[in-house]
C-alpha cells in the first residue's frame, strides 16, 4: 500500500470518526456511509460446512450489473472519495462482475473483495482484475493441508488452486506493475485450530501481505457438530496456539488479528461475551451493507432501512429508517456478545487501524 493511500485512508476515518462523536455527544447527525459493503451474489461454488449460500433451493433476485453502477454513483455523488468491498457467496459466480470492477477504477472508486479464490487459476480473470487496480484481494482458506481445508470447503483440489492462484496473481502484479495487499482470511475451527501457526508460514512464504483470523461462527448444525470447540482439553490447546500466534506476531509474522482478538477466541468458543473494539457500538454510523437484491443494512440484527434500486443513496442513510436504526444500534446491548464480538461488526479502534496500516505499508 503507497503511503499516500494510507494517508488518505487516515485523513478519511478521522473526518468521519469526528461526525461520529459529534453524533453521539449531541445528537447532530453529519455522519456519512463509511464502511461499504456489497454482497454482490448469495451463490457460491463451494461448499463449506458453516455457511448456508449454496444449500438455498431459491435465491432473491440480485441486481444487474447496470443497477449496481448506478448505486456506486449515488455514494459517490453522495460521500465523494470512498472504497466499497465486494463479497459473496462468491463475488466472481456473478455474472458481469469484472465489468463493474473495470467501472469501479474508471470512476475513481477505490475497490477490494472477498473471494475463495477458485476464479484465480484462469490467466484471463486474473489479468482483468489486476488492471482494474484493486485496494486489496482477500482469500478464504481453511487449512493449511489439502485434507482438512477441501473437507471444511467441500471441493476436492480446491486448496492446490488456491495455492496455483495466488502463484497467477503474484506473477501478473509484477507484470503489470500494480502492488496492493494479498489478505489470507482463515476461518478458526475444530479441524485447523492445531495448525494456525503453519497457516501462517504457508502463505507468507507464498507472497501473502497479511493473514487475519477469524473464528467460525455458529450459523449451521454442521458448525456445532463438526466444527466447533467444545472439549476443555481443545480450549486449552486453543490457548497455546494462540499465544504460538502472538509470539510469532511480535516477531515479524504478518499476522493482521490484533493481539486483543487472538486472545478472546477461546472465550468465543466458550459462549462468553468478549469486550472489544469502540463502545457503545458505532455501526450504525458508519456501516452501508447492501444486499444482492439492492436492501441496505447498517446491521443485519436491525431492520432493512431501505434499497438502492428506488432511492438515493443521501435518501436511504437521512431516512426516516435510518434514523431509528442509528438510535437502535447505539444503544444496542449486544455488543460484546456473541452475537457480534469476532464478526464483521467488531470495529477497531484507531490505534488497531493504525498498526493494520503500518502492516500493509511496510509489504
Amino acid at each position: 500500500m503507497q503511503l499516500k493511500k494510507l494517508t488518505n485512508l487516515g485523513t478519511r476515518y478521522l473526518i468521519h470518526r469526528a461526525s461520529e462523536e459529534l453524533y453521539l455527544k449531541t445528537g447532530i447527525d453529519t455522519t456519512k456511509p463509511f464502511s461499504i459493503n456489497i454482497e454482490i451474489s448469495n451463490r457460491c461454488n463451494y461448499k463449506c460446512q458453516y455457511c448456508d449460500h449454496w444449500r438455498s433451493n431459491h435465491y432473491p433476485d440480485e441486481l444487474t450489473i447496470p443497477e449496481w453502477k448506478q448505486a456506486l454513483l449515488s455514494l459517490k455523488k453522495f460521500v465523494g472519495p470512498y472504497t466499497v468491498q465486494f463479497s459473496g457467496g462468491e463475488v466472481f459466480v456473478k455474472k458481469g462482475f469484472i465489468d463493474l470492477l473495470q467501472f469501479c477504477h474508471q470512476e475513481g472508486i477505490e475497490w477490494g473483495l472477498i473471494t475463495n479464490g477458485s476464479a484465480f487459476i484462469n490467466h484471463g480473470v486474473v489479468k482483468k482484475v489486476v488492471a482494474a487496480k484493486p485496494m486489496n484481494i482477500d482469500i478464504s482458506i481453511d487449512g493449511a493441508n489439502p485434507e482438512v481445508h477441501d473437507l471444511v470447503r467441500g471441493v476436492p483440489n480446491s486448496l492446490n488452486n488456491i495455492i496455483k492462484g495466488i502463484g497467477i496473481l503474484k506473477q501478473e502484479m509484477q507484470k503489470q506493475k500494480v502492488k496492493f495487499p494479498i489478505r489470507i482470511k482463515p476461518t478458526v475451527n475444530f479441524y485447523n485450530f492445531h495448525s494456525l501457526p503453519k497457516i501462517v508460514d504457508l502463505f507468507t512464504d507464498m507472497g501473502a501481505t497479511t493473514i487475519d483470523f477469524s473464528p467460525v461462527r455458529p450459523l449451521t448444525s454442521e458448525v456445532k457438530e463438526n466444527l466447533w470447540l467444545s472439549k476443555s482439553s481443545d480450549i486449552e490447546k486453543l490457548q497455546e496456539v494462540v499465544e504460538t500466534l502472538i509470539t510469532m506476531k511480535k516477531n515479524g509474522s504478518p499476522i493482521e488479528t490484533s493481539e486483543e482478538k487472538l486472545r478472546s477466541f477461546p472465550d468465543h468458543f466458550l459462549g462468553k461475551a468478549v469486550n472489544q473494539g469502540i463502545s457503545p457500538c458505532h455501526i450504525g454510523l458508519r456501516e452501508y451493507y447492501m444486499n444482492p437484491n439492492g436492501d441496505v443494512n447498517l446491521c443485519w440484527l436491525h431492520p432493512v432501512i431501505g434499497n438502492v434500486k428506488t432511492q438515493t443513496a443521501r435518501e436511504i442513510w437521512y431516512g426516516e429508517l435510518a434514523k431509528k436504526n442509528r438510535i437502535q444500534t447505539v444503544k444496542c446491548q449486544k455488543f460484546g456478545s456473541v452475537d457480534c464480538a469476532n464478526s464483521c461488526m467488531t470495529k477497531r479502534s484507531f490505534k488497531q487501524e493504525i498498526k493494520r496500516g503500518l502492516l500493509f505499508f511496510n509489504k
